[in-house]
């Protein structure tokens, strides 16, 4: 049955007559008595107006109308903001009060209620559920043409839920008008939220710290697991900043998402978890010997700020490097050329302390035709003047292992730059080495005494042994499944780093699929926790990937989830096109100021917001919504929310 039908327009549920009407917000007048024969109804609660078939020029007291009077087509929904004062003794409103009075009646024994006008609803067979809402009230009459109602527990509900889509529906939590526990009386309303407002769209949290932020998370997660669990449709990847996601901890006990949906997940880890016995775990590692195209940048990313910027190590990073196994299919001096490159940085790395793994080397260059893939190829001339100028001794057999070659780079390198107008050095009147070599070797042999090991702070994020593990995160959400990192043990340097590698690949790949018309209805989510640490807030025209997941994201089937404790750490372009909004408590005017100016619903909650502390105590605004919603979000155990 529609919202129109539900709605209960009996004497027991009317509250009063308006005694000025307005776009924003109307006046009510109440009987003391009646208003607290109707428990609940606190600021922040919900009534609606209707219009009375009765001439605006009829002057009556306070007395119910006849229900057959009552136009129920457009209920315009109604927010108690207020109670106001009476008005001065002569003034025109107390005159307009004083003639819908009783007689025998004081203004002691009233009330005047504040509302702000949030819209009307009205039946439409463009929606799922046949209901739509209209932000305004179109053409208003006189006030005395309208009457208040108390909505009833099943109106409350439509109120709440009736312009959701009917579609993968979760149950989110239970209206709650405020901190007192009234909402918990009889059974309580179910809040609904549609998966389809999250898929694909940016929703943001924000809240102050241990204030329900990551329980809210955890349900849409969830919500999206349980709604594709046939169609695998949406991948999503969460960046799991303090390791709430991926591991057991006293808030969820097992059931965390990584155990619940153990077949459906994907977790990396920084590193080794004691007693992990997740069969889709990994660590997650950038294999620097294999990846060369994408080393030095990562180099860059991982090491401390001071480092990477030092007349030191800054010439490295600047290097190019082929990339191994494309470059190498050109034929001749020139492939041989690419391979001494990439020996030269293998070298490199060898001496700052990175482990390799000579038999993937070794296979890898086969692969790329090199019959002798450890030879640097150096002429007779030249190795025998090297050894003899830098070792005194001839040379040794052509290297044939990784140790052999490490130490043949090593001996010509320093041979280059100790001896560099040899006439060996020379071919076909050009160097040997090429400008990048010879900053890597003097990378090798610093005169000032600091050395190769200032790149140790990569190593813990190194292995010799690993895929790319960006092929397989795509691969992974192109199947539908969850793919958990966690962060829980980096710095901010570090988790930025990895998402922003991720995102950066998230986007390009969606992108490739897009303009290869290759979509296919599929969805990939990213969940930011501890967003201002991923993507503080952008000075001037920056344009970032973060920028592009708001502004192009929708139309590559990108939707994010981000959440922080105040808006104003958040890159703007991102929170202007954000449509979905979970607010908690926040404590400072400044922010809810900010909030109310970048989304417009959320004027005059601005006290409300800063006075609840209540924590799963959200404010809920979604795609579907075109008002908040008060909510106490359900508490997280593992147990599916999905409605049938």
């Amino acid at each position: 049955m529609s919202l129109i039908h539900e709605l209960d327009v009996q004497p027991p549920h009317w509250l009063g007559a308006l005694v000025e009407v307005g776009y924003d917000r109307v006046l009510l007048l109440v009987e003391a008595s009646r208003l607290e024969s109707h428990a609940g109804l606190a600021r922040g609660a919900q009534l609606y107006m209707l219009r009375h078939r009765r001439s605006a020029g009829v002057v009556r007291h306070m007395l119910c109308p006849e229900a057959a009077q009552v136009d129920t087509r457009f209920p315009c929904l109604l927010r108690i903001t207020a109670y106001r004062a009476w008005p001065e003794p002569g003034t025109a409103l107390d005159r307009n009060l004083g003639q819908l009075m009783q007689a025998d009646r004081s203004a002691n024994d009233y009330m005047l209620v504040e509302c702000r006008v949030l819209g009307l609803f009205f039946e439409t067979p463009s929606t799922s559920s046949g209901l739509g809402f209209a932000g305004d009230v179109g053409q208003l009459a006189h006030a005395r043409c309208y009457d208040v109602y108390v909505p009833t527990p099943r109106v409350r509900e439509l109120f709440v839920n009736g312009v959701v889509d009917r579609s993968q529906r979760i149950r989110f939590g239970l209206l709650r008008d405020g901190e007192t526990q009234s909402y918990l009386q009889e059974a309580g309303i179910t809040a609904c939220l549609s998966m389809l407002d999250i898929r694909g769209k940016r929703t943001a949290m924000f809240g102050k710290t241990r204030l329900g932020k990551s329980n809210v998370v955890k349900l849409l997660v969830q919500g999206m697991l349980d709604v594709t669990v046939s169609s695998n449709n949406v991948g999503q990847l969460i960046f799991d900043v303090n390791g709430e996601y991926a591991n057991s901890n006293p808030q969820d006990g097992n059931e965390n998402i990584a155990a619940v949906y153990e077949s459906r997940c994907l977790l990396y880890y920084l590193s080794e978890k004691v007693g992990n016995t997740c069969t889709n775990s990994r660590l997650l590692r950038f294999n620097f010997y294999e990846r060369t195209d994408e080393a030095l940048e990562t180099l860059r990313e991982l090491l401390p700020e001071d480092v990477a910027e030092s007349d030191y190590v800054r010439p490295l990073l600047t290097c190019r490097l082929p990339t191994l196994g494309a470059e190498m299919s050109v034929s001749g001096e020139v492939a041989q050329h690419c391979l001494r490159k990439l020996m030269v940085f293998w070298t490199v790395l060898h001496s700052a302390g990175f482990a390799y793994d000579e038999n993937r080397l070794r296979q890898m260059l086969a692969k790329a035709g090199y019959e002798f893939p450890f030879n640097p190829g150096f002429s007779h001339p030249l190795r025998l003047a090297a050894y003899q100028a830098v070792k005194g001794m001839v040379p040794p057999p052509a290297p044939r292992n990784f140790p052999d070659m490490v130490a043949e780079m090593l001996t010509l390198l320093k041979f280059n730059l100790s001896y560099p107008n040899d006439p060996s050095l020379r071919r076909d009147g050009r160097s040997v080495f090429d400008t990048d070599e010879e900053i890597m070797a003097a990378f090798l042999f610093p005169r000032d005494g600091v050395g190769p090991y200032v790149l140790r702070p990569c190593v813990p994020f190194h292995s010799p042994r690993v895929d790319n593990f960006i092929a397989e995160v795509l691969a992974a959400l192109d199947q539908g499944r969850t793919v958990i990192v966690d962060l829980g043990s980096a710095n901010e340097r570090i988790i930025r780093y990895f998402a922003k590698t991720l995102s950066v690949a998230v986007f390009l790949h969606q992108e490739g699929k897009f303009v290869r018309n290759e979509m296919q209805d599929r969805y990939v989510q990213i969940y930011f926790e501890e967003a201002h640490m991923i993507f503080p807030p952008n000075s001037g025209n920056v344009i970032d990937v973060y920028s592009r997941f708001a502004k192009e994201g929708a139309k590559f089937n990108i939707g994010i989830v981000y959440s922080t404790q105040s808006p104003s750490t958040v890159n703007h372009d991102l929170l202007a096109q954000t449509e979905n909004f979970f607010i908690g408590h926040l404590s400072s005017e400044r922010e809810v100021n900010m909030l109310a100016t970048v989304q417009y619903a959320f004027r005059g909650m601005e006290e409300d917001i800063m006075r609840s502390r209540t924590a799963g105590f959200m404010r809920v605004l979604t795609a579907s919504h075109r008002f908040p919603i008060p909510i106490q979000a359900h508490r997280y155990n593992g147990q599916s929310l999905l409605m049938e």
